[in-house]
């Protein structure tokens, strides 16, 4: 082959080559375009200040507000114990009943050793007297008189020391039935009938539970909101919308070193044993009224303990977080920096995600709910 027809040969194999390619560049599949989600119909509220009160927001947990971890105080067999865990009880209420024999027998035996300690005191008691008539008539020296006196004080002695060690022996017997120091719940029972328990062992805890006392933890820069006797209100996290009004009852007098912060007790209320001890609590104390940015109510999304909203922005929802006041006339207080007139969608739909495009015209118009200022 010449090197003419090997040269027209290459072209001709470059020129189909160009020519498949670029068939199948024309019959290649075109990629559909994602299309957008249809905006998502929404009603719209503004930012307003307002007088509201402002509060500030401290830590604190649920505590009884008496706790005992009851002994036995007695050693035996338990016979009963007919308590169970959240049963309420009365002070001076059986709580477990031990074997007293041993110890009534105890009682029984003291109590004849101070009825006989009690007749030898009545004896010697006459034998001193009759010494008071022998020596002033001289029928006795002095040694004789200091002797039958001596013998008396010493009886004196005998017969007390019985007395307490009957007394004694009466109360072991009585402490058979442990009972409840005051009126409250069970909160474990800690021995079964069968078990035998010495005077320290623990037998079961109770807990008085209305009122409850807050303990709360204050920081540094807040120390001089508190006082004695100031109102606060106490959230937890089973009873979301629930206010429990507490009053400042106890204050530490210093502060603790290594958390910069004051702890003080507030006692609340509690007749239907809402608050529990270990409950984690939020507390609000207000500081007065100030001029404060609020929403309407239903703009707020409530995630266990954390407060969502949505600011409309240039056709789309974007959601924040936010810390929240009081709520007032269907407005809620938000300590954001969101300026006046600020957009807000209330009542915002389930499915409504950040940054979706949202149609305000579709939904109900801002000013058709009363709390909702018009634009």
């Amino acid at each position: 082959m010449t090197r003419a027809a090997s040269f027209v040969g290459l072209a001709l194999l470059s020129a189909w080559s160009l020519s498949f390619s670029a068939c199948k560049q024309t019959h290649a599949p075109v990629k559909a375009v994602e299309k957008e989600s249809p905006p998502v119909g929404v009603q719209l509220g503004k930012v307003e200040r307002r007088k509201m009160p402002n509060v500030v927001t401290l830590l604190g947990n649920v505590a009884p507000d008496r706790q005992s971890e009851v002994a036995a105080n007695v050693a035996g067999r338990v016979l009963l114990a007919p308590i169970e865990r959240g049963q309420a009880v009365k002070a001076g209420e059986t709580l477990v009943m031990v074997d007293s024999k041993a110890a009534s027998l105890s009682a029984a035996a003291a109590t004849s050793q101070a009825e006989l300690a009690e007749t030898q005191l009545k004896q010697a008691r006459s034998d001193c007297e009759r010494s008071d008539r022998l020596l002033a008539q001289g029928a006795i020296g002095q040694a004789e008189y200091d002797r039958q006196h001596s013998q008396c004080k010493g009886q004196e002695f005998q017969a007390s020391s019985a007395r307490t060690q009957a007394q004694l022996s009466a109360k072991l017997a009585a402490d058979a039935l442990v009972r409840a120091p005051f009126a409250g719940v069970v909160g474990e029972r800690y021995v079964n009938a069968g078990e035998y328990v010495q005077a320290s062992t623990r037998v079961a805890s109770v807990y008085s539970l209305d009122p409850v006392r807050i303990t709360i933890s204050v920081p540094e820069n807040s120390v001089g909101l508190v006082r004695n006797g100031a109102t606060l209100n106490i959230q937890v996290a089973a009873f979301p919308g629930r206010l429990f009004p507490a009053t400042i009852q106890y204050v530490s007098p210093a502060l603790r070193t290594l958390q910069r912060d004051l702890l003080i007790e507030a006692k609340a209320a509690n007749p239907d044993g809402a608050l529990r001890p270990g409950m984690f609590a939020t507390v609000q104390a207000s500081l007065g009224d100030e001029m404060l940015a609020t929403v309407p109510d239903d703009a707020i999304r409530n995630d266990g303990d954390t407060r969502r909203m949505f600011v409309a922005r240039e056709g789309r929802a974007f959601e924040i977080v936010v810390r929240t006041g009081v709520t007032r006339e269907g407005r809620t207080v938000v300590y954001e920096d969101l300026a006046p007139d600020t957009q807000v969608i209330r009542q915002p739909p389930p499915t409504l995600r950040d940054g979706e495009a949202i149609n305000p015209s579709a939904g109900a118009r801002a000013d058709a709910t009363p709390g909702i200022i018009k634009g």
